[in-house]
């Protein structure tokens, strides 16, 4: 199999202890914000503020986000223009979800998913955190450009960081409609 550059992405490797929040753990801010263009939208902002132009929305008031919601429900109700970047660090295990949530799950990501195109712009990015790479998918109209795979040592999984990149012209306004 032969590969070109437009199939390569970039891919790094940290060794990053766990914390409780994601953004506490420095070297993994840092690979996030240095994906991060323009507007970028917080999805799931947690406590830590990231040094980029965020709109910060979580579900928890404790955080300060400039949104006390549900993600879902902030996606579908946005009508202040659009994003460059949008960040996703949902609560993907059980334990994170009872220690910072009170057991409140994020829903279908799924529909989360087919909302952002709608609100990010052509060229935009979507920075996703968890434990495997799917990501946002071609059929979207992303290609994945950045892969970030965080070792936490010990008993802990690792933590998977995956960079997309938004082209309109992959699925065609018409399909966009109907997302």
């Amino acid at each position: 199999m032969e590969m070109t550059n437009k199939d390569k992405i970039d891919f790094i490797y940290l060794s990053q202890q766990p914390s409780r929040y994601t953004f506490e753990q420095p070297k993994l801010k840092q690979w996030v914000e240095s994906y991060c263009i323009g507007r970028v939208l917080n999805l799931f902002a947690g406590k830590i503020k990231l040094s980029v132009n965020e709109i910060r929305v979580d579900i928890s008031n404790d955080f300060k986000p400039d949104y006390c919601m549900d993600a879902y429900d902030f996606i579908t109700s946005w009508d202040k223009g659009n994003f460059d970047t949008v960040i996703l660090d949902p609560p993907y295990n059980v334990r994170q979800a009872r220690e910072k949530y009170f057991d409140r799950y994020i829903g279908s990501l799924t529909k989360i998913k087919n909302q952002i195109p709608k609100i990010l712009n052509d060229g935009g990015r979507v920075i996703a955190l968890g434990y495997d790479t799917t990501g946002m998918s071609t059929t979207r109209g992303f290609k994945k450009i950045a892969i970030c795979l965080i070792c936490h040592n010990g008993r802990h999984n690792d933590t998977i960081g995956l960079v997309e990149e938004f082209r309109l012209s992959e699925i065609g306004s018409k399909l966009l409609l109907n997302i």
